[in-house]
């Protein structure tokens, strides 16, 4: 199921039942003409509740929240479940009234965070757990942050892409809301801190229309909210997936030398790497340099695969395949 935090909403007013007087004004004119006309509502005081921006100009109303706008049901994220239950909130407010139907019909995303919120049964927990995930090794080229405060523990993969927000987290949920001060006024917070209590929560946040659509095909609330697409799960598999394809300039270079003259230049560890660490693929690139004596080379190659598996691989691969198959569910 889709489950969302932050979302930014788009209306056409036709959506607006009742506008209160207590929004902020905002009127522009050139001359005798109007050139801007907006009515805002902001810091409600309502927890959840970002801002409701009312353009008469172009007859649209924007609508920020998050999740925090279902209370106690804050852990089920803004689904196609609780869409209903999170309108209802804003029409309690009394700031505006809106018709649910008419909002479910024509309402559209211009902005949303995809949550999974998940609880890994990995030995690694706490503090190790997201230092090995700051160190997984990725496809792409991603800037990968570790950080730890009193109120965060988790890790940021960010794009080096200039062309496009790209940006995952995964950040241990409990220790965020227990330092959430608007969470302590409420008569829910027990109830919160025990449904977060050892989640580790994976985040995507999507800021454009393009990359909305690129999961989901369209934007609009019913297609996002009933869609089967796993996004998060595709995220971090494209992520973590080690491209098995050798670079074949090596091959061309390699033409002519003998095995030896290989393993000098590029040494065990280079081996190893070349082939991502796959012991079949490494022992079938020495098999075919020597066809006699092959096996002579393996003891050296095993000690270096060895050492890099209980390093690195065998820890990471069932860390990944445990938050894969997790974020599938």
């Amino acid at each position: 199921m889709v489950r969302l935090d932050s979302v930014k909403i788009l209306l056409p007013n036709e959506c607006l039942n009742y506008v209160s007087d207590r929004g902020i004004q905002t009127q522009d004119k050139r001359g005798n003409d109007i050139v801007k006309d907006k009515i805002s509502f902001t810091n409600s005081g309502i927890r959840g509740l970002k801002n409701i921006h009312i353009d008469r100009m172009r007859h649209t109303t924007t609508i920020e929240m998050s999740s925090k706008i279902l209370e106690g049901n804050y852990i089920e994220g803004i689904n196609k479940n609780t869409i209903t239950e999170a309108i209802q909130k804003i029409n309690y407010t009394n700031l505006v009234r809106l018709d649910l139907n008419k909002v479910l019909d024509s309402g559209s995303f211009l902005k949303i965070d995809i949550t999974d919120n998940i609880k890994l049964d990995n030995q690694k927990q706490g503090e190790m757990l997201y230092r090995t995930l700051a160190n997984i090794p990725l496809a792409q080229k991603y800037h990968t942050s570790f950080w730890k405060t009193q109120s965060n523990l988790g890790v940021v993969w960010h794009g080096n892409q200039k062309t496009k927000k790209d940006r995952f987290i995964c950040y241990d949920k409990g220790i965020e809301l227990r330092k959430d001060k608007s969470l302590k006024k409420t008569d829910y917070q027990n109830k919160v801190l025990t449904d977060f209590f050892g989640v580790n929560r994976f985040e995507q946040n999507i800021t454009s229309l393009k990359d909305i659509r690129h999961y989901y095909q369209k934007n609009d609330i019913a297609s996002v909210l009933n869609s089967f697409t796993k996004a998060n799960y595709l995220k971090f598999s494209k992520m973590v997936n080690r491209n098995t394809e050798i670079d074949l300039r090596l091959f061309e270079f390699f033409e002519g030398m003998k095995f030896n003259e290989i393993r000098k230049h590029i040494g065990d560890k280079g081996i190893c790497e070349m082939y991502k660490f796959e012991w079949h693929d490494i022992e079938k690139f020495v098999r075919t340099y020597n066809e006699a004596n092959y096996r002579r080379f393996l003891p050296d190659l095993k000690k270096v695969y060895n050492r890099y598996n209980i390093d690195n691989g065998n820890a990471e691969l069932e860390l990944i395949e445990e938050i894969k198959q997790k974020l599938y569910a």
